[in-house]
């Protein structure tokens, strides 16, 4: 086990918060909001939730910082420059390299679709990336993920088409661990139901607007 004392986590911190500062501001979701506001504080609940040791919790915090990082590079398929990041500048915060290995593994299980398989660390990182689904920032992040996707590939997203989407994507979701299950799900749940209605009630508005357009014409 690694002295974690002699690892700078205040230091990657600094690093990665100027780092994200450079982000496309079109990342309306992926922007530094989502790593230091989102994310990372997931990270740190669900691991003490979980009973993790403080290397553990150091590891998949410091995974949480860099798992957007690829962002800088590239869009898509991201998650292996994020891996490039870390390899170059943890050394430096003095990581052993099996730490750094470790880190990496769960920035990779983070793309989607999600696969940490029985890795606790990793688990607990793509529990944390998607942590929003279960708390009242769900309909806020969602529209955030909305205006960047039409930015990014430009081309328009309806809400109701997003919405629509987005209930295939609660439904077939599912969480890893059973803090996520116990702080997460609940509101997730809530969530969902609060998507089905929205569907219907904007259903309902383009078939009065469907219908007035027929009249008209």
């Amino acid at each position: 086990m690694q002295d974690v004392k002699k690892v700078d986590f205040e230091g990657v911190k600094q690093l990665v918060f100027y780092q994200l500062s450079l982000l496309d501001p079109n990342l309306y979701y992926h922007g530094r909001f989502h790593t230091f506001d989102d994310v990372l504080p997931f990270c740190t609940k669900l691991a003490k939730e979980e009973g993790l040791s403080e290397e553990e919790i150091l590891l998949v915090e410091t995974a949480a910082l860099f798992h957007d990082t690829g962002y800088l590079d590239q869009y898509e398929k991201n998650e292996p420059k994020g891996c490039e990041r870390a390899r170059k500048h943890l050394p430096e915060f003095g990581y052993s390299p099996e730490q750094i290995e470790t880190i990496c593994s769960c920035i990779m299980a983070t793309q989607l679709p999600q696969s940490p398989g029985e890795n606790i660390l990793a688990q607990i990182l793509c529990d944390a990336d998607l942590g929003h689904l279960g708390t009242d920032l769900y309909f806020l992040r969602g529209e955030g993920l909305r205006l960047e996707l039409e930015k990014v590939f430009g081309k328009e997203i309806t809400p109701l088409q997003w919405h629509t989407g987005n209930i295939k994507f609660l439904q077939n979701h599912k969480y890893f661990t059973k803090a996520a299950h116990k702080l997460l799900v609940p509101r997730k749940e809530i969530n969902l139901k609060l998507n089905l209605e929205l569907i219907e009630g904007k259903k309902e508005v383009v078939e009065e607007e469907k219908k007035k357009e027929e009249e008209t014409n």
